[in-house]
């Protein structure tokens, strides 16, 4: 039951995030997002060909997305810049840090809860040490990189590159046999 309801639901999401955007996203100033929205983008390829021959996670088949490659593409081109447009836009930007920081802790909440969804219901398997903990990590470093690549481009992608360096080495994911 819990699988069916989910694999809809994977289905759900990118449509009720572009319509949030749509709905809710500062428009007029797309332009502002977009090379934001280009950064998550091109992070996911990169994560992608990463780890073709050697998945840390791997989105499983469901009732309506067959394979971890729609999946991801899914997550990639709609779901991505959607929920990137709609964080950005509606990001509180006077500087209050508190306000910063229950608006990151609320949108990586979703995420994580619903990374659980799909991790509970069997479509998302782990592997190779990775584990739900490290994608929870991942969330939250997906959150600050948003908002700093949106105000200091440079120091999100110093941030992103040594996070993958990092994950590199620590799980052991053989570059060096790649093609």
């Amino acid at each position: 039951m819990l699988h069916t309801f989910v694999s809809y639901l994977r289905m759900a999401l990118p449509f009720i995030y572009m319509i949030s955007a749509w709905r809710f996203a500062d428009w007029r100033n797309w332009w502002k997002y977009y090379p934001t929205i280009l950064f998550i983008v091109s992070v996911d390829f990169f994560i992608s060909v990463l780890m073709y021959e050697y998945p840390l996670w791997t989105f499983q088949g469901s009732l309506i997305v067959p394979n971890h490659t729609i999946a991801d593409f899914i997550l990639t081109f709609i779901t991505f810049p959607s929920l990137t447009l709609l964080y950005l836009s509606l990001y509180p930007y006077p500087l209050h840090w508190p306000k910063h920081v229950l608006y990151m802790g609320s949108w990586f909440m979703i995420e994580v809860m619903t990374e659980f969804l799909f991790m509970k219901s069997k479509l998302i398997t782990y592997h190779h040490g990775w584990n739900f903990g490290w994608s929870c990590l991942v969330w939250l470093f997906l959150f600050i990189g948003l908002r700093l690549h949106h105000t200091r481009p440079l120091w999100a992608w110093v941030l992103c590159f040594v996070c993958s360096a990092f994950l590199i080495l620590y799980f052991h994911i053989p570059v060096t046999k790649f093609r």
